[in-house]
Order: C-alpha cells, then structure tokens, then sequence
C-alpha cells in the first residue's frame, strides 16, 4: 500500500493573501511575514507583544509520570507506553518552543478551560478527536495525523500518540522551527511578535513507514519525525537451531570446503525449514513483535553442497561468484508460508547482502518478506546516477528488486566505511539517491551510520527531511539548511562542503577506507578547504553561528592532520610519524567528548577510543608506530618505493612461471603509484587472488655485518617477498620466519633481505600481493610504499 506523501498536497499558507508554498520556505515566510505583528483577519492568533493567547489542552493519562513496565511486558503494552511518552515530550516541546518564539507562556492544563477563558485551546489527542472529529488520512502503522485551525480552536491529532507527535512537529515545522543537529546547537527557531495561523484542516502522513538513524538524541529523532515501523534484519537466523538439533540431525549442517559447519545450516533440508519456523512461531509466542529477522549470521561462506541445486544460475561480479538470492528466497518463502498460518501478520525481514544482494531472477517473493538492501560491497562516493560502474550495480539491483517486492527496506551506509573522519557530505549522493530509492517503494529508510555529524550533517539532514516527505526537492533543502543554519557565513560554508562533495563525486575511485585519500583529497585540495573555511570563521557574525563553523573547522583540523600522516609515510618523513598519529588520537578523544551532545567525532560506548579513532588503531597507525621504530632503531638506506610494475595473476601461474625472476620480461606490465592507488583505482576492487608488482631498486654498499629488510607499510593478504628471484622470509611474530605474510590487513611487514641483497647495485624486487578475503573497501596488495632499511 503506498502512502500519498505528507507533502503532496499543497501546503496552506502562513496567511491567507499568499499563494500556496511548501514547508521548506514557511520557516523563510515566518520570519518576514510574523515578525512584522501584522496577520489577516482570518488568521489564528496564538501570542502577540509577549502574551499568550492561547493555552494547550492534553488529557492527564498522556502527561502522566513514566509507567514501569514488567519486563516480560507484551509488545503492545510497551509500544504504547513509548509512544505515549513520546506524545508527551512532544506537547511539553509545543509549549517551550511557541514560548521561545514569543516570549510568552504557553500553559498546558490536563483539563478543559472554562468558559470564561478566552484563549485559543490548542486542543491535543482525544480532545481533538471529540472537537474536530477523527483523523481524515489513514496510514500503515497508524501513522496519520491532522493539523486543524478554526476560529474556536487548533486540535493536533492522529491515529496513534505517535501520530499524534507528527501533529505537532506539523504545526512548529510550518511555524519554520527546525532541528538540523542535536543539541541547542542545531536548533534554528524564529523569534515571532505575533505567532499566528490561518484556517487549515491539514490531513497528512509520513511518506515512509520507518525513518531511523542509529546515533542521536532521542529529542532529536522526535522533532524530525523519526520513527514508525522498522523491518527487523538482524544476523540472527542461524540461532534459531540450537546446539542439540545440530548434534541430533548432522546432516542439517551447511558443507563448507568439504566440512559441515559449525553454524551454517543447509537451506533446502526440511528440517532445517521446519526447525527455523518452527523457532519463529515460539518466539512471537513468547513476545509477539510485528517484525522478525530471517538474516543469516555475517558472512560469505555458504553451502556448497545440496543448496547449490536450488541457485538460479546467475553470477554476482561483485562478489565473483554464483549469486544465492534464488537459494535464500526458495527458503525464507517456505518458512514464511509456515509462520503466516498463525501470524499472518508479522513481516519476516532479511538483509539483502553479500552473495544475496542481487534480485532473485526464478523465485517470487511472500508478500509478508521485507529485504532490506545492503550495498556494503560497492562504492561509497557516487551516486547511483554517475558513471560509477559500482553505484550503477546498485541501481540494478534496486530496481531488480522493487518489481519482486511490493515494498523495501534499505540499509544506507551514512559513513565511509573503515575510515571516517574525512569530511563526508554526501549531499551529490543522497541527492540523487533519494528520489530513486522512493521511487522504488523503499518504505523503510534504515541507515547504518555512526555519531559523525562532523562528517555529513548536510546529507545527513537531506536525508532525514526526504524520509519524512521524499517528494521535496533535495536542493531547495539543502538552501535552507545552508541559509539558516550557517546565517552569515553561509556562503562560504556552502563552498566549503561543495568543495569536499566535489572531491568525492569527482573522482574516479571506489570509496574504502582512507588509502587513496592521497589521490582524491590533494595539496590543492586541502588548501582550498582551509581557505573556505577561515574565510567562514570570519564571516560569522553571532556566537552560535560561529560555534558551529568552529565545530567543522575543528574536524578540518583533525583531517589535516590525518592528510599530513598519510604524506609523510609516502614521502619518507618516518621519524615524526608515530608521534604525530598519538597526537591525532589524542585530538580525536578531546573533539569527541566536546561534541558528544552534538553526536560528533564518533563517540561511541564499543570503542573507548571512538569510532574513527578505533579505525585509525587498527588501520593506520600500526604503519605509522613501526615506520617512526625503523626511523629510530635503524638506518632507512632507499627512499619510499612507490612505483612499481603489476600484472594480475588470475590463473594462480606466475610463480610456476618465474615472475619473481630478475631475467622476466615485463615491458607489458603497467604501472602504478603504489601510495596512492588501490586496486579500484586500477578497476580489479572485486577481484580476489594475487597481483605481482616489480620494481628495481638500487641499494647502497651495506655493511657485511649488518642485516637488510624489506618493509612493506601496509598490505592487504598475503604477502610474498622475492628479492633478485629468491625468496625473502617474512619477520613473523617473536622473529619467527614464514615464506610470506599470511592474510594480514593493514599490518606492516618486514622481510629478511640480506642474503639475496646486491649491495651497490640494482636489485629486482618482486612482491606477489594475494587478496584472499572481502572486507568491502576495494583494496588489496600493496596499500602503502615499500622501504629498505638495514641494521644500525
């Protein structure tokens, strides 16, 4: 069932001699037009000159104190207590903000006023209801509301406390308040002498069923109308066979490399169908909730025996291998079919993910299964509309699967994966993004992100306004929020995140993580940023306007940082590099906790030392800790090697065919900078198995009795080291030598190059770089320059 959007109908007007306009410019209205004390005749008028003049009205059972709940509470009694708290919060929110645009105070009485009370009844719930009768526009999930002004009062109501909620953010949204961050800081509210509104009966709903972020204030999400029904996809299906039936029925058990699985289950053994419905039908038995997840547990490996019958035959190229959409659909039908026969209405929600990403091209999905899209294998940069042969997958599979579904989830990524600290607009993306998701009856906007405020706030905002009303246009959101939220220094703050916008739309590289940020965020890059945002400090001309200009220039600062790190690994400046990355660790946890209200610089209770900052530990700073060890300890005899030979070995052969031998011949090999290309930039991001880079270096006399090494920053696999042809042992933990590095990821590796070394002469290094496992970034061999360094 599509739901006609919120803001399809024409909104009415501020007062009554302007034409119809949209709620994105009311804010703009108000502010000329009620600030100047002069409405029309018709109009509602609430406060004028700081007196009140009229008065909220809501029942004693909403504005009552919390209800504890049992702990074995029924879904529909806790759902309720949520919802009536949160229409609570929400009529206390009506009173402070018409107070905070007029100076007056606005009482909110639990009863009636009496006959001799003049003031407007701003009429709330079930007083509504009584006075105006019951809502016009009914909604999935009872979420529609109505807004309605009249001579004898205004009543605020919906088919549900939280529609009810929707109601009043209705009225303060077109009153021009907005909520663009969390916390005071984010909050733009007019300062009106006379608040007024003309006669309306406004009949509304959210144009999705679900709209929810994953960090932010619970004020926040209330006054941007987050909520609604979200699809459950967690990774849970395999924990609806316990331990026992595995043991009891062995031949439940998925095969994976000629083993049975210690987790996985085989999909098409009926007793695995019947064992999983079975768990289902127990678990809304024990606590009904209108939505369960039929996810598998995370993860690539599947079975490869007796499932594979029930595969369509197509491929996924991303994921280089057969595509199991059908496989999983087959399954989820027949369990689903068995749940409906008790809860016909629960919607069994699965990710859409991995080898299972693509649209099942035999199978036909139950009406009552939700997938919910997971793009996490593709690019993070562009936009579906670009010429990004990874975004334009996604657009195939969405659309693939909105003619198998009547309706969508989908699980955006709001950061860029592994490395989120660069300034991240997405305002090109969600732009583009948005209207085609919508159009494709996404319902449930279910985003993964983190607290990065810092990082997107236009395209995250962008994106919470269009969930709630995605048929307005993305750039006349993006105006507003650039004129009102920057005031005085908008110009040059719109600049400053264009510019960033620019540098990730305009650059031909699969986003993940942050290893060819040396290629997309450059010198001149980075000194136009700096540039735009001085000139933005000194165009802010009030304390809040500069309060939040300073909270990007703080993360401009810490990105600098982060930029100089990655420079000076790649032009051999070592020494500084571990001190310099403490530093940035440092700043990170100050910035997080001077922005924890604003859900910024990834504050986040998993990781003590905050999102970005646990990313940096494990990803980065590794490099950056041994690279200042070696510049210290030892002598670095050969500047950074950054540009090497490579072929791609997809046959597994160049080893048996002597690639590492000084005397190949690679002419045919191409070229590439090593510190600043991944494999996406060379166009190989979903290929897994070796690449072979070469490159002669010339090494200087050593001293006999000193030992030489071979140290590569970072890498991403295996890592195997010849040097003149002979294999050069990998410094393994303890000192304890291997033949290469195994399945390492952002871990810099020494080799032991002293006995194949030619001092004084040029030496051919081979390194057979081997991806051997996804971590949806597009990397893989070689992330970093390659040093020679020997003894003191």
């Amino acid at each position: 069932m599509d739901i006609e959007p919120a803001l399809a109908t024409p909104r009415i007007p501020i007062v009554q001699t302007m034409k119809p306009i949209t709620t994105l410019f009311v804010s703009l209205v108000a502010a000329i037009v009620l600030t100047s004390g002069h409405a029309s005749a018709t109009d509602l008028i609430l406060s004028q000159d700081g007196a009140a003049k009229a008065v909220i009205c809501a029942t004693p059972d909403v504005m009552a104190e919390d209800r504890k709940l049992a702990a074995a509470a029924p879904y529909s009694e806790s759902q309720a207590e949520t919802q009536r708290r949160r229409l609570r919060e929400s009529v206390k929110d009506l009173s402070y903000y018409l107070e905070k645009m007029s100076e007056a105070k606005f009482e909110v009485r639990t009863s009636a006023p009496d006959a001799s009370d003049k003031r407007v009844p701003i009429l709330v719930g079930s007083p509504a209801v009584e006075k105006f009768g019951p809502v016009k526009q009914k909604a999935p999930y009872a979420q529609g509301f109505r807004v309605v002004v009249a001579p004898d009062g205004i009543g605020l109501l919906g088919e549900s406390d939280e529609a009810t909620s929707y109601a009043i953010y209705e009225l303060l949204d077109r009153l021009g308040c907005r909520w663009y961050l969390p916390s005071e800081l984010g909050e733009e509210i007019p300062r009106l002498k006379t608040v007024a509104l003309p006669p309306m009966d406004f009949a509304g709903a959210p144009g999705t069923w679900y709209r929810g972020v994953w960090y932010s204030s619970e004020e926040f999400q209330r006054r941007n109308r987050l909520g609604g029904f979200p699809i459950a996809t967690g990774q849970v299906m395999e924990n609806y066979v316990t331990k026992a039936q595995r043991e009891e029925h062995p031949d439940w058990r998925a095969v994976i490399k000629g083993q049975p699985s210690a987790t996985r289950l085989k999909w098409s053994h009926p007793g695995v169908q019947q064992a999983v419905a079975d768990a289902v039908i127990v678990s809304l038995d024990k606590h009904y909730q209108p939505s369960i997840s039929l996810s598998p547990e995370d993860g690539v490996d599947f079975d490869e025996s007796d499932d594979k019958a029930w595969d369509a035959g197509d491929f996924d190229p991303v994921m280089d291998t057969a595509s199991i959409t059908d496989r999983f659909v087959k399954f989820a039908n027949i369990v689903a079919e068995k749940v409906v026969k008790k809860y016909p209405d629960v919607k069994l929600g699965f990710l859409a993910y991995v080898q299972f990403f693509q649209a099942p091209v035999r199978e036909k999905l139950h009406p009552n299964l939700v997938p919910q899209l997971a793009p996490i294998n593709y690019c993070r940069a562009h936009a579906m509309t670009d010429a990004c042969l990874s975004r334009q997958h996604v657009k195939t599979a969405l659309e693939a699967w909105s003619k198998a579904s009547p309706s969508l989830s989908y699980y955006n990524f709001m950061y860029n994966l592994a490395e989120i600290s660069a300034p991240y607009p997405m305002m090109h993306q969600m732009s583009e993004e948005l209207p085609l998701l919508y159009a494709n009856k996404v319902k449930y906007w279910q985003p993964e992100g983190t607290p990065d405020n810092d990082a997107i706030l236009p395209g995250h905002y962008l994106s919470l306004r269009l969930a709630w009303d995605p048929g307005q246009k993305p750039q006349a959101v993006l105006d507003e929020f650039f004129h009102r939220f920057y005031g005085s220094a908008e110009a040059p703050m719109r600049r400053y995140w264009q510019q960033w916008d620019d540098a990730w739309t305009k650059v031909d590289e699969h986003a993940g993580g942050g290893f060819s940020y040396v290629r997309r965020f450059t010198p001149e890059v980075m000194k136009a940023a700096r540039a735009t945002m001085d000139e933005a400090l000194r165009a802010a001309n009030t304390v809040t306007e500069y309060r939040r200009v300073k909270m990007q220039d703080d993360a401009l600062v810490q990105f600098e940082r982060f930029m100089q790190l990655r420079w000076d690994l790649n032009e051999g400046r070592l020494a500084n590099l571990g001190p310099l990355s403490l530093k940035w660790m440092a700043s990170q946890l100050h910035l997080g906790d001077e922005y924890e209200k604003q859900f910024a610089f990834d504050k986040v209770s998993w990781a003590p030392e905050t999102g970005a900052g646990r990313w940096f530990k494990s990803f980065f700073q590794p490099s950056y800790l041994d690279g200042t060890r070696i510049a210290k300890e030892c002598t670095v005899i050969t500047p950074p090697l950054r540009q090497w030979k490579y072929a791609v070995d997809k046959d597994k052969a160049g080893e048996g065919q002597n690639w590492q031998g000084a005397d190949y011949k690679d002419a045919d090999w191409k070229s590439t900078d090593v510190g600043v290309e991944t494999w996406s930039t060379l166009g190989i991001e979903n290929y897994y198995g070796p690449v072979w880079y070469r490159s002669a270096v010339k090494v200087p006399a050593v001293p006999k009795d000193k030992k030489v090494f071979l140290w590569v920053s970072s890498a991403d696999g295996d890592v195997k080291v010849f040097v003149n042809g002979q294999l050069a042992p990998y410094l393994g933990e303890k000192g304890v030598t291997q033949e290469e590095s195994k399945g390492s990821y952002c871990k810099p590796l020494s080799f032991d190059i002293t006995a194949a070394i030619k001092p004084n002469a040029s030496n051919l290094v081979s390194i057979r770089g081997t991806r051997v496992f996804i971590n949806e970034l597009g990397t893989g061999g070689l992330l970093g320059p390659v040093y020679l360094y020997r003894e003191k």
